[in-house]
């Protein structure tokens, strides 16, 4: 797990022909760990357009500031958007405020391949798959300190291959059990949009990206300021890569 606080020194500026903006690491693993958890913070500079592309690797991205569009969906806090494998998507077009959001992987990618000059590269006869998710509403952190109980709300519906992504949102000091899918997954990433998430002896907060494989629980327990936690499902095969 790592805070946005804790991970500030990592980042960088980044200016390609594809892309302007800078890039913070959050969850870096070691080559050959089995899983593998990727998680970065992307900050796509202002009318910028990041061309279609897809990763080798199954990805989750979570909209954390700004606004724009992906495709032909709109773009605004807490969008969530995710692409399999050699699923090609984009373009990214980052609004007047820019564009920021979080890439998380269950096995670590580098690069992309963008289309059409990388499409000899695409595997064209695997199982494609993409699903946009965004909540109903978005709510101030004065209106999280004062929920009458805990709410629940499903960004992507789960799936029978364990695909998933759930809202969740507590009052100060609540706890409950994480969201179930109904399906086994290939880990799940969570990530505390508002207010903090105590883990242990811990108080994490100012987006906190935890990283938990399949299999272990974990109990959502608020902070002193409540809590709002956006919790992403991988499908079990994101898991099987080399």
């Amino acid at each position: 797990m790592q805070t946005l606080e804790r991970a500030k020194p990592a980042r960088r500026a980044l200016d390609k022909p594809q892309f302007v903006g800078f890039v913070t690491d959050l969850i870096v693993s070691d080559a050959g760990a089995r899983p593998r958890p990727q998680a970065f913070l992307v900050e796509q500079t202002p009318h910028w357009t990041l061309p279609t592309h897809f990763h080798l690797r199954h990805q989750f991205q979570l909209v954390v500031g700004g606004g724009g569009s992906i495709g032909r969906n709109p773009l605004a806090p807490l969008s969530v958007h995710y692409a399999s494998a050699h699923s090609g998507y984009g373009p990214i077009v980052s609004g007047e405020h820019g564009l920021a959001y979080l890439t998380l992987r269950v096995m670590s990618d580098t690069g992309a391949w963008y289309l059409p000059e990388a499409r000899e590269h695409l595997q064209l006869r695997i199982r494609k798959q993409q699903a946009h998710g965004a909540p109903a509403e978005q709510v101030t952190p004065q209106a999280l300190q004062t929920l009458a109980g805990p709410a629940e709300e499903t960004l992507i519906a789960p799936d029978a291959g364990g695909l998933a992504a759930w809202l969740v949102r507590l009052p100060a000091h609540a706890q409950r059990p994480a969201p179930a899918g109904q399906a086994p997954g290939g880990g799940r990433f969570y990530v505390v949009t508002q207010g903090a998430l105590r883990v242990g002896e811990e108080t994490l907060n100012g987006l906190a990206t935890l990283f938990v494989p399949q299999g272990e629980p974990l109990d959502i327990e608020a902070g002193d300021t409540g809590l709002e936690l956006v919790v992403l499902q991988f499908p079990a095969e994101a898991a099987l890569a080399a």
